[in-house]
């Protein structure tokens, strides 16, 4: 048996993992916007990603013989998935998807940052220990990224005030709060309860948790409007791969490590800053969109600086 990684460098192991796993989350942000301007209702942008999301999952489990001990172990505690999985997976999904009607991926991606600072303001919620506490050197350096987002909405005002785009941000300042709120809550449940899953079970475990809130979703979506156009049933294929099961694996693995340290936490969830690098690099070469002008880039300088500070804390 290989032995366990020094604690030393478990926070270094785990931003590395989580750096991997933002790199796979941009295609979530790109896909979603190509899907958006090629006339896929938004609807079906969420709902089929975690359909496609279940099956694969639950797929790998059944492969490693794994899914009938969790099966039990959800089944025994499916409130606790059904509320956050509904918060941290169709709530917070459903604003993203909308958010990409609206807005370029690359902007998205770079608001999506401010989880950095959402994540540091939630611990007096969330936490019941001394993590409570707020980390106010870390808060500092979620400044500059605060700031480097404003900057990045810059090019909105000047050209006019557009209620689409302040929509847009608003759904993502939202959804970075949500996505947090919803990933420590199962953690800390978790560690009263001693249980110990995989990351795939913890992404499962929200996915299931999901499924009532996609389904009256597609109800609504089936009633309202057209259904998935034939591209969206590709792409949110690729999106629930790359995005649904590896990032989110990975991103959900890198969180366990450093489970017991919330400023460790917030840099785990703060190396998806890369997603706005890889984002804005894919959006232009592949999609063909505009290069983001001086200004926002200015603030995606600052919220890379931003990030880069607060993880040498």
């Amino acid at each position: 048996m290989s032995s366990s990684p020094p604690a030393a460098a478990l926070p270094y192991r785990a931003m590395l993992l989580a750096t991997l796993g933002a790199v796979l989350f941009s295609s979530t942000f790109l896909l979603n916007r190509l899907m958006a301007t090629t006339g896929g209702p938004w609807v079906w942008t969420a709902v089929l990603r975690y359909a496609y999301t279940a099956l694969l999952l639950v797929g790998w489990l059944l492969v490693r013989r794994e899914w009938g001990p969790f099966w039990l172990f959800w089944r025994g505690s499916w409130r606790i998935w059904v509320l956050w999985g509904s918060v941290g997976i169709g709530v917070f999904y459903s604003l993203i998807a909308v958010a990409a009607q609206f807005s370029p991926a690359w902007l998205i991606a770079g608001s999506f940052q401010l989880v950095l600072l959402s994540g540091l303001l939630l611990t007096p919620v969330i936490y019941t220990d001394h993590r409570a506490a707020l980390n106010f050197p870390a808060m500092r350096m979620a400044g500059l990224v605060v700031i480097g987002v404003l900057l990045m909405q810059v090019p909105n005002l000047v050209e006019g005030f557009s209620g689409r785009a302040l929509l847009g941000f608003a759904l993502v300042v939202l959804s970075t709060v949500l996505y947090p709120l919803a990933n420590r809550k199962v953690l800390v449940y978790l560690e009263t309860t001693g249980a110990r899953i995989s990351a795939a079970q913890m992404v499962l475990g929200l996915t299931l948790g999901s499924l009532p809130f996609w389904a009256l979703l597609s109800i609504w979506g089936s009633l309202s409007g057209p259904g998935p156009t034939p591209q969206q049933w590709g792409y949110t294929f690729v999106v629930a791969l790359l995005a649904g099961v590896l990032a989110t694996g990975l991103f959900y693995y890198a969180l366990a490590l450093v489970g017991h340290n919330a400023t460790h936490l917030g840099a785990v969830e703060a190396t998806q800053t890369v997603e706005l690098l890889a984002t804005v690099t894919l959006e232009v070469t592949l999609l063909g969109a505009p290069l983001p002008p001086v200004i926002s880039w200015v603030g995606m300088g600052l919220v890379v600086v931003g990030i880069v500070l607060y993880s040498r804390l």
